[in-house]
């Protein structure tokens, strides 16, 4: 019998743009959580649910046989009800343990996730590395085995833990906040993700095995769009790891994992451009065989920049254009104009980095007219690829707060706040739910079946074909439920 200290699951989930793309990432928040653990001789595992394709069921056994003391659970907005549903789950077959989520919903929506789930013992709010292994190391020996005390002691020891959420012991109904948690400055002192607990080489992207070299060099965002959270998660201040220590997570990616192609996952890695170049300069004399990928802004990229990241391997940029419309830009608060995204998409291209662009449909008081002119303005700056989706207003966005007090939410179902399903009542701003979800159809029809994106594409167009076939053209025709939708397994449980 093994017994390990603490488990890390992802939870089961289904994601309407991983899937079609057949993608299934593995979960770095976790591995950041664990390798944290281990330095401080914590035993940890991770369970990737998802990428096993476990049930709810079958992801609680597999926790159970291990006999943890704590059950860690992810969550986004869209996988909280599975998420919940393996704390239950586990919880069913032992009692004894404790359960604790964190994540991005958790984090902002804290008693809404308690009070739904008996079983649930603790939610971590914000950054959760010093947290989690604080909860452990005050939790040891601890058990819910019976006895109402036990409720006592555990508030006595967990109200000493900044950062957590958990049921007053004598009103299950009254929710406990801790002071909040610092955000850590000194990034560098993150021990580097403990990608040996997964099975990394079986991660998969356009559905075949293919081990993603995900890393993320920096936390916090200055700006504050309002369909985002990243600024209100991850603080307002952008805080990096030093370049050195980036370099060598890159290199334990290239020679340890073997791996050639990286993807750093910053909101903005060209925020601090003095650092960029840094970058660039000290990985071309490293000389290692990678291409990577990273996320810019518009107005934080250069010619030279661009270049430089080029001479070291940069060969894809992705950048939140959202919208086509000025208005539109203005009240997303994205601070930036149309010419400057036109500016930063031709000197990406001319630099032979490829530009990615992403696109929102239906902000609030879009017009129908504004969309399509998004959509046109993606095909004028032809991205190497494009991206759309539906205005999904996450909890923890200004946007969110804004539609709810007004009562322009069309459902809290969070199954449903997948990015392509219309969650708005849209008929405040003279529209239908269903004109929104056709808008986002033809945009992915418009973008990749221009014929100067096929023609340039030919290589990769059996692919993009399939995606649209699947999502966008089937449906659009009524053939989708004759051949189904997808040949993914059938689970019974229902998924997030």
């Amino acid at each position: 019998m093994v017994y390990i200290s603490v488990i890390l699951v992802n939870p089961p989930q289904k994601n309407d743009i991983s899937r079609a793309l057949g993608l299934k990432a593995p979960p770095i928040g976790l591995m950041y959580l664990a390798a944290v653990l281990r330095e401080a001789g914590e035993e940890v595992e991770i369970l990737d649910a998802d990428l096993l394709d476990l049930s709810i069921e079958e992801t609680a056994k597999e926790v159970y046989h291990k006999h943890p003391s704590i059950v860690g659970v992810t969550a986004t907005t869209p996988t909280i009800k599975n998420a919940l549903k393996v704390v239950s789950a586990v919880k069913s077959l032992d009692r004894s343990l404790v359960t604790v989520v964190g994540g991005v919903h958790p984090t902002f929506m804290p008693e809404e996730t308690l009070l739904s789930c008996p079983a649930l013992d603790i939610v971590v709010i914000g950054e959760g590395e010093q947290t989690l292994l604080e909860l452990t190391q005050t939790l040891k020996g601890f058990q819910w085995n019976g006895g109402g005390y036990l409720a006592e002691e555990f508030a006595e020891r967990v109200s000493e833990v900044n950062g957590i959420a958990y049921r007053d012991p004598s009103n299950p109904n009254l929710i406990r906040y801790t002071p909040p948690r610092a955000f850590i400055n000194d990034l560098d002192k993150i021990p580097l993700p403990a990608r040996d607990l997964v099975p990394f080489e079986h991660y998969k992207l356009l559905g075949k095995d293919a081990s993603i070299g995900a890393i993320i060099t920096s936390r916090g965002c200055p700006y504050g769009c309002t369909y985002c959270s990243s600024s209100r998660i991850g603080g307002l201040k952008f805080r990096a790891r030093s370049v050195d220590n980036v370099l060598q997570e890159i290199q334990e990616l290239h020679y340890r994992y073997h791996l050639h192609n990286i993807e750093i996952i910053d909101d903005i890695f060209t925020l601090n451009q003095k650092r960029a170049f840094e970058f660039a300069e000290k990985l071309k004399k490293i000389k290692l065989d990678i291409e990577w990928v990273a996320s810019s802004r518009v107005n934080t990229i250069t010619r030279d920049l661009a270049r430089a990241l080029f001479s070291a391997g940069l060969r894809t940029l992705y950048y939140g254009v959202e919208s086509g419309s000025q208005r539109i830009l203005d009240l997303m608060k994205k601070r930036v104009k149309l010419e400057q995204i036109r500016d930063a998409f031709r000197i990406t291209r001319e630099e032979g980095v490829k530009p990615l662009g992403s696109f929102i449909l239906g902000y609030p008081s879009e017009t129908l007219d504004e969309m399509k002119q998004t959509i046109k303005f993606a095909g004028e700056l032809n991205a190497e690829y494009a991206q759309f989706c539906v205005l999904t207003p996450y909890p923890g966005t200004p946007i969110y707060y804004e539609l709810k007090s007004k009562d322009l939410l069309l459902t809290e179902d969070w199954d449903r706040y997948t990015t392509l399903e219309p969650v708005i009542k849209y008929e405040a701003f003279g529209y239908t739910a269903k004109q929104v979800k056709k808008m986002l159809n033809y945009a992915y029809r418009y973008f990749y079946l221009r014929p100067k994106y096929v023609i340039e594409h030919l290589s990769i167009f059996p692919t993009i074909l399939g995606v649209l076939m699947r999502n966008y053209i089937l449906p659009k025709l009524g053939l989708d439920k004759l051949i189904g939708s997808s040949g993914d397994k059938v689970d019974s449980t229902p998924s997030a």
